[in-house]
């Protein structure tokens, strides 16, 4: 065993095939929308070259800066209901001495299914004809003034689609966080429940500060997830109604494929890949900062 992790041999064949998925998935893509970025091409007649013009154009885009903007309210939204529901929810599973395995199936569930499925059922659930789930609540504790098609009413869409993905993946993070608190040393525990540390002061004092390196990896695959977030907002409302809930990638999708604008919606993805790795690399720095200074 000990041969096998010295041997670099080994560690290229085990890295090659995860390494060449990456490749031709993530940066040959990457590549290719780089360079169709320059180009005016509708898929079908020659590509004609524009330079920087596509970029140009996304800054006067009123639709851009308008997908741009929700997609910025939903990685708020999400990063609350995602991380901090989770943290809050692992918390509570840490006190919990029974049926522990069944809350973390229940919650952990919805991570693991279609976002499709999730998607088709949050549907009915939100609807007004038939009358979903959501909506028969809301008429039998008498708020009949909120019965609306969620989805479909611009001034709910975006947090309605919002709470759809914190339901799909909070479950990913909740278990993470758990993880992290679970392998907080016991002693370390009792001995700050014998200084006088309950509650909140046990979780902010000593909880948290063993745990801020899994919140700041959930934080991040959060952020980078979100940024790319397509699937769930656009089999719910595809960008409507109107633009309400429309997000860059989704935006991205329908520029390039419906509309055959090729090259601009290159550069869309171009922004997109830029943007992610750009505020992943921020997010590291003032992370790993933030450690740094504790630690000294």
């Amino acid at each position: 065993m000990k041969s096998t992790l010295k041997n670099k041999k080994a560690y290229i064949i085990f890295l090659l095939p995860a390494a060449a998925v990456f490749i031709f998935t993530v940066i040959l893509p990457i590549i290719w929308s780089s360079y169709y970025s320059f180009f005016s091409w509708d898929g079908v007649t020659d590509m004609k070259f524009v330079g920087a013009e596509n970029y140009r154009s996304l800054l006067t885009d009123v639709y851009f800066r308008e997908a741009f903007v929700n997609n910025l309210i939903y990685l708020l939204v999400n990063l609350i209901g995602q991380v901090g529901t989770a943290l809050i929810l692992a918390l509570l599973l840490c006190r919990i001495t029974r049926g522990r395995t069944f809350y973390k199936t229940m919650f952990f569930a919805p991570a693991v299914l279609s976002a499709i499925a999730v998607s088709q059922a949050f549907q009915k659930f939100y609807s007004t004809e038939p009358m979903g789930v959501f909506n028969t609540i809301l008429l039998k504790l008498g708020l009949d003034n909120l019965v609306i098609p969620w989805l479909g009413t611009a001034d709910t869409a975006l947090i309605s689609v919002a709470l759809i993905e914190c339901y799909k993946n909070m479950g990913l993070y909740l278990v993470i966080i758990y993880a992290g608190l679970m392998d907080i040393p016991g002693d370390i525990i009792e001995s700050a429940l014998m200084d006088g540390a309950k509650g909140f002061r046990l979780f902010w004092h000593i909880k948290l500060h063993y745990i801020k390196g899994v919140m700041a990896v959930a934080v991040i695959m959060a952020v980078n997830g979100l940024l790319k977030a397509f699937d769930i907002p656009f089999i719910t409302t595809n960008g409507g109604p109107g633009n309400a809930s429309e997000l860059v990638t989704t935006y991205m999708y329908k520029t390039a494929f419906s509309s055959a604008r090729y090259g601009y919606g290159s550069a869309m993805a171009v922004f997109i890949a830029a943007e992610s790795i750009l505020i992943v690399l921020v997010l590291r720095k003032i992370l790993a900062g933030s450690r740094e200074e504790e630690s000294a």
